[in-house]
């Protein structure tokens, strides 16, 4: 519970019993009203004594599904505050989930995406490689050019103005289509500037993202699966993700004037 509102998390998982558990222990209980694990794949024995709503599918379904079902539980449950952990990475400091919370209330973005999963946005020296910085007040919106997926923040404003995501995304884009979608309902920045927390790094730690070790990307038939789901992509919306227009820096500024007149919350 924060400031007497819902905090519910959302956690998928697919044959990474190693990863899952360790994301699991790093969970600050304490702060988690909801918890919700979904299983893609093999059920193990040590998940049986896990203390939470525990969904096993009875066939591999995908991330999209998967991401779908754990949401559609926490809404269930009246939660307020919705976050999406996919199970390589794990909780470093407790107050993570006020953290983008209290980000949130005070720019008015509705929909935050932790940046630093993997090396799309980082430098070659492996630091955070930003496209765009804002100023509010006590604190710094920052801003990246890639869409990453393994943690993710909702508010519920933003999931009933949506809704879920495609399920016809099978583990890959999906994510990127449902940030697009609250990009287009006016509640975070424009593509190509994915909102996160400052220094995101420090809140939660990243298990060294590769294709060969990723239990869905290492698959043999992942190439396949990209292709299907960028063509379903172009049919659904017309154009590439590479072909979006990325929007000069003023312009940015004044959509997130926008987001905040509408969306802030005074403390």
């Amino acid at each position: 519970m924060y400031q007497g509102k819902k905090i519910g998390v959302g956690i998928v998982t697919y044959n990474r019993k190693d990863g899952l558990l360790k994301l699991f222990n790093s969970l600050p209980r304490e702060c988690i009203d909801e918890l919700v694990i979904v299983n893609d794949g093999e059920h193990f024995p040590e998940y049986a004594g896990l203390d939470c709503h525990y969904i096993l599918n009875e066939e591999n379904l995908g991330v999209g599904v998967s991401k779908n079902r754990a949401l559609s539980y926490l809404r269930g449950r009246d939660v307020d505050h919705f976050f999406l952990i996919e199970d390589d990475v794990f909780v470093k400091r407790s107050d993570v989930f006020f953290r983008y919370i209290e980000m949130s209330r005070l720019t008015g973005v509705q929909h935050f995406n932790f940046s630093q999963h993997g090396k799309q946005n980082m430098d070659q020296q492996g630091l955070p490689r930003m496209r765009m910085r804002c100023d509010f007040g006590r604190d710094k919106l920052f801003m990246f050019p890639s869409c990453v997926g393994a943690f993710s923040y909702y508010t519920a404003l933003s999931l009933d103005t949506v809704g879920l995501m495609d399920e016809r995304f099978y583990n890959a884009l999906e994510h990127v289509d449902h940030t697009i979608a609250i990009i287009n309902a006016g509640m975070h920045p424009p593509f190509g500037y994915f909102a996160d927390i400052p220094d995101s790094q420090d809140y939660i730690g990243d298990e060294g993202w590769s294709v060969k070790q990723s239990t869905i990307s290492g698959e043999l038939t992942f190439r396949a699966i990209v292709a299907v789901a960028n063509q379903y992509f172009i049919q659904k919306h017309g154009y590439q993700t590479v072909d979006i227009t990325i929007e000069n820096t003023k312009k940015v500024t004044r959509i997130l004037e926008t987001i905040h007149s509408k969306y802030a919350v005074n403390s």
